[in-house]
């Protein structure tokens, strides 16, 4: 039998080295996802994951063998209480992360890890029903058939093994040590391969002087297939110090191999290299220029540039340069970001000396990003929303959104956000039922202040869903001519017309005419006698909102006979106070109208509501007053005005 298990590749410290670790037994010239180790009645058996995603229905596992074939189910997950040594957040979280195959390179790095932890630790593979026991088995050779069961059977792989004692785990090569200064670097050789061989991992313990043995981390270890990664390196030593080192095997069931004969080394001496001196940097369009003082020592081989954002954290390799060279520029880094920057020598074997002062820089782009193009709005009863395609630039720090009053080129304009948008859309809340049409333009900001030329601009308002208020209706005029309405109507910037409704009986109200902002007045000369009829009027706005109806005046028009005007007007100045007192003879049934007329010929004004006594006393009333009066019947009919009256002294 033969089965290899890819694991995953991790990338190392400060981004620059990366270590690719498998696992790989070696026996016969089948290649399968299925690992089996006998026992005197049965088998270990332990297997890949197919897809990295765990089956719908867990597996089937196919026994053939001494007395037949039979199944055997294995759920996935297996039960909390069966995943021994996880504790149940863990397990929760395991679960969830093989419930769906990773989507992005986030969920790939995690599944990756969570990779490793299922190889080094069989409480993971347990859980998730990769690793089982076979039990109960008759004495022979057995070979098993592992499914995942899901929407569709996928076949796992299969295992032949013969029943009986259960083969220890191989032991390593005794290792060897090569001290370094305050360090020891360990290898040895793997176990020879053969059918039991399931090592995937190791165990290293180490004594200080006679001490007790310690399991050193990470534990357990993975060897490496990249260059110098096959070695275990011991750091954070004392100088000059003796340590004892063993190393054990681990295999895929979690099993630990003897351990093999210690090895004792002594650790040598920290001679630290020299650092670089006086380090300084100047900003530069899209770059920073560091000059140092390059130290003279015959051990450096290279001086290391890092770099990062956070001075608390460690930073990243940037440049590797030869000794001497005492200047670098960076134009990697984006404009705009804080960067720290320090020098750092090393030697050839690997060894870092001490770091150079840290200095901070922050690369400027001064050119000015492109003005923001595809710029749209979309208008609410409360907001005007504003689109656009975001800039290409690497380096924008977010949009600025100005607003005017005006389309016109260089019309003031305010500057709406507080602070740059991040994103593509900007949403400017305004007072609902507003009908002020603005104008918006949009700026890209990079992360040097630079700002764009604006874009081209866009304009809307509010949609406006407010009807207007309706209008009043005034007394009507039913004469021989027809039916004559008038009415009044609060001021609105944008009204655009009227609608004159006639309902008859219990009818639903009818549209007559529409007339235009200016009209106040409309005569139904279509008014049929004898008929009543509710005549109500709605206005209109720009937007097409039209107001509540006007509270109805029921009118019925009767025969061409109009009402007579009172009789006997009299007009008589008031001898105790100011004003005059208007008397007529009063007709029954019928109510009175009073006007007034400042001058002869000039316009008559209406100064009492509909009156039912026969007099009238004008407070305002000059001695130069003229007066009128005329009838008003039940139905809103009025009789002709009567000749002008003039006052008459007391």
């Amino acid at each position: 039998m033969r089965t290899s298990l890819l694991l995953l590749t991790l990338t190392a410290t400060l981004g620059v080295a990366s270590a690719q670790t498998s696992a790989t037994s070696k026996g016969s010239s089948d290649k399968t996802g299925v690992a089996a180790l006998p026992t005197p009645d049965g088998a270990l058996l332990r297997w890949a994951l197919p897809g990295d995603v765990r089956p719908a229905r867990g597996f089937r596992l196919r026994i053939s063998g001494p007395g037949g074939t039979r199944d055997q189910t294995v759920a996935s997950p297996q039960p909390y209480s069966a995943a021994l040594g996880l504790s149940k957040a863990d397990y929760d979280g395991l679960i969830s992360v093989y419930d769906q195959p990773p989507k992005n390179d986030s969920e790939r790095t995690q599944r990756a890890f969570f990779n490793l932890n299922v190889v080094a630790r069989p409480a993971y593979a347990r859980a998730l029903g990769i690793m089982t026991t076979l039990k109960g088995l008759s004495p022979g050779q057995y070979t098993v058939t592992v499914t995942a069961v899901g929407a569709t059977e996928t076949k796992v792989g299969e295992a032949t093994f013969k029943t009986g004692a259960t083969p220890a785990v191989p032991a390593p090569g005794t290792p060897r040590a090569k001290p370094g200064p305050a360090a020891v670097q360990l290898s040895w050789a793997a176990p020879p391969p053969s059918s039991s061989n399931l090592v995937v991992a190791y165990r290293i313990y180490r004594a200080s002087g006679a001490g007790p043995y310690t399991l050193l981390q990470p534990s357990p270890f993975f060897l490496s297939s990249q260059p110098g990664g096959d070695v275990f390196k011991d750091t954070d030593l004392n100088a000059r110090t003796t340590y004892r080192y063993q190393v054990a095997a681990v295999d895929l069931f979690g099993r630990e191999s003897t351990r093999t004969a210690p090895v004792t080394v002594t650790t040598e001496t920290v001679t630290v290299l020299p650092a670089p001196d006086d380090l300084q940097a100047t900003v530069k369009e899209r770059a920073v220029t560091l000059r140092w003082t390059a130290p003279k020592d015959n051990r450096i081989t290279q001086q290391i540039v890092v770099r990062g954002t956070d001075p608390t954290q460690p930073l990243s390799a940037l440049a590797a340069l030869p000794p001497g060279v005492s200047t670098y520029t960076d134009s990697t880094g984006r404009p705009g970001e804080s960067y720290v920057y320090a020098v750092v020598t090393r030697d050839a074997a690997g060894q870092m000396g001490a770091r150079s002062n840290l200095v901070g820089a922050r690369p400027v782009n001064t050119r000015p990003p492109a003005p923001p193009s595809g710029v749209t709005i979309k208008a609410t009863t409360a907001a005007l929303t504003l689109s656009w395609t975001a800039n290409r630039e690497e380096d924008i720090e977010g949009y600025q959104i100005y607003r005017s009053e005006s389309d016109a080129a260089g019309a003031p304009s305010l500057l709406v956000n507080t602070s740059p948008v991040m994103g593509t859309t900007f949403t400017d809340p305004l007072v609902a039922g507003l009908q002020t049409r603005y104008t918006y333009r949009v700026t890209a900001l990079n992360t040097s202040q630079a700002e764009s030329a604006r874009s081209a601009a866009v304009s809307s308002k509010l949609v406006d869903r407010t009807p207007p208020p309706a209008p009043t209706l005034l007394p009507v005029t039913v004469n021989a001519q027809g039916v004559t309405l008038s009415w009044t109507q609060a001021a609105l910037p944008d009204l655009t017309g009227f609608s004159v409704l006639r309902a008859t009986g219990s009818a639903a109200p009818q549209e007559l005419v529409r007339l235009n902002a200016a009209t106040r007045t409309y005569r139904d000369a279509s008014a049929a006698t004898g008929v009543t009829y509710a005549y109500s009027v709605r206005s209109l706005d720009a937007a097409g909102n039209l107001s509540a109806p006007s509270a109805p005046v029921s009118i019925r028009r009767a025969g061409t006979d109009a009402l007579d005007a009172p009789q006997r007007v009299t007009v008589q100045a008031l001898s105790t106070s100011p004003g005059n007192r208007v008397r007529w003879t009063a007709a029954a049934g019928l109510s009175v109208v009073v006007y007034r007329l400042d001058r002869a010929g000039s316009p008559s004004l209406q100064i009492s509501d509909l009156l039912t006594s026969a007099e009238f006393t004008d407070v305002a009333g000059t001695p130069t007053s003229l007066y009128q009066v005329r009838a008003v019947n039940d139905r809103g009919q009025v009789s002709p005005l009567t000749t002008p009256v003039p006052v008459s002294a007391p």
